[in-house]
């Protein structure tokens, strides 16, 4: 289905100087120019203008209506909050909730299902980014990963327990890696799998340990959260190092609707993306431990993981070029409304140069985070496979035509274009 605008008619009077446009005729967020110049005039993307354009629009609307509300997100983060039976979970801002079943509803969720050039996909997530900065579309994101992952190397009654509900946004997915002792070296982690036979979805394992560092865990946002987890089955037969870690996943209720032995340690202070919880967490810390299923072969995990962390870093390198833009952007509407010695103060050369010198910073740091993402991408084709799984593969070098070059859009609409 398409996506098509939703917003009505705009009215003839200029939109306030907080909304989408301002009296200067500049987005805070966006430059819709910039972005529609990237891909139609440089990556020449595989798709008709019109349906490029509705995606666009819709989410122009979207982010017009939503956009103030960021903000109070970031300024009220999540809190931790003990029931009365003694456990902790997590209460996200309300406004949260609110505005990501809209997107769902919007249906943003399914813009791949579209068969959209992910080039196009990646505008999209540019203007959520700039208008988002306390992320808390972050939880759609990882979701969308952690289902990608799931396709790919879920077992048959895994994905039909688990897949079409995380696709629909009633399960948030997560990405469970690190852990306190252990934070990127992940051949250090303790987390262990005791195997405990076979299950209705599959190999089932007891889990105990902590792990640190997992973003959009343990919410109200949804009844329950299906964590993508890196272990260590306990075992003679389990190599050393990062050759023995398998991948789980590990939901907060079980199957049968009965809470699963996973814990909120605490919620970890961040200076952005505030919206979405950070959190400590531990599994098994009752008598029998948390339960898990193997998602993929025994020892594969970090190899199988590697396909979520990927997908995750073109999003996060995506959302960096948008703030840069964003805060360049707040700067020059800064500069052009504040007036100064009978003059606004963007026509003082000082501050032309303070500008000139913000955008080169922001330039400088996206191509840093692009430099390792081949060069030949401009003669291949950018349209995203038909089908699923679309795997990702362990190095920037050999990642498919289609997702160098989204990186490469985040790199021409952070310059600013035109």
């Amino acid at each position: 289905r398409r996506l098509v605008s939703t917003a009505a008619a705009a009215p003839a009077a200029a939109a306030p100087d907080d909304g989408w446009r301002t009296r200067q005729g500049l987005s805070r967020y966006a430059d819709r120019r910039d972005i529609e110049f990237v891909l139609h005039e440089v990556e020449r993307v595989e798709a008709e203008a019109e349906e490029v354009r509705g995606v666009l629009d819709s989410v122009e609307d979207f982010v017009e209506e939503w956009g103030p509300v960021d903000p109070a997100l970031d300024q009220s983060p999540p809190k931790l909050i003990t029931a009365e039976d003694g456990s902790t979970a997590v209460e996200v801002h309300p406004e949260t909730k609110r505005l990501l079943a809209d997107y769902h509803a919007r249906g943003f969720a399914e813009m791949e299902e579209l068969g959209l050039p992910f080039s196009v996909q990646c505008a999209a997530q540019f203007l959520f980014g700039g208008a988002f900065p306390s992320n808390p579309l972050g939880f759609t994101v990882l979701t969308r990963c952690a289902a990608d992952l799931l396709e790919a190397h879920g077992s048959e009654s895994l994905k039909g327990e688990y897949l079409s509900d995380m696709r629909a946004g009633k399960v948030v997915g997560t990405m469970a890696l690190s852990e306190p002792h252990a934070g990127s070296s992940l051949g250090n982690i303790r987390t262990t799998a005791v195997r405990a036979g076979d299950g209705p979805l599959g190999q089932e394992y007891r889990l105990k340990g902590d792990k640190m560092w997992t973003s959009a865990a343990f919410h109200d946002v949804t009844p329950n959260t299906a964590h993508m987890l890196l272990a260590r089955i306990a075992g003679p037969d389990t190599p050393p190092g990062a050759r023995g870690i398998s991948l789980f996943l590990v939901p907060h209720l079980l199957p049968d609707g009965s809470p699963n032995d996973v814990e909120v340690v605490g919620l970890n202070k961040k200076m952005g993306h505030r919206a979405l919880p950070n959190c400590a967490w531990s599994l098994g810390g009752g008598a029998g431990g948390a339960t898990g299923y193997l998602v993929g072969e025994p020892h594969q995990g970090l190899s199988a993981m590697f396909q979520m962390m990927n997908a995750m870093r073109i999003e996060v390198g995506l959302w960096a070029a948008a703030l840069g833009k964003r805060g360049l952007n707040e700067s020059l509407l800064y500069a052009e409304g504040r007036e100064q010695g009978g003059k606004r103060i963007i026509e003082h050369d000082d501050v032309k140069r303070m500008l000139l010198q913000q955008k080169e910073r922001d330039v400088a740091e996206i191509q840093s985070r692009q430099s390792r993402c081949s060069r030949d991408a401009a003669a291949a084709s950018c349209a995203a496979p038909p089908t699923r799984p679309r795997r990702v593969p362990d190095t920037p070098e050999t990642w498919p035509a289609g997702i160098r070059r989204g990186l490469g859009l985040g790199l021409g609409l952070g310059l600013g274009l035109g």
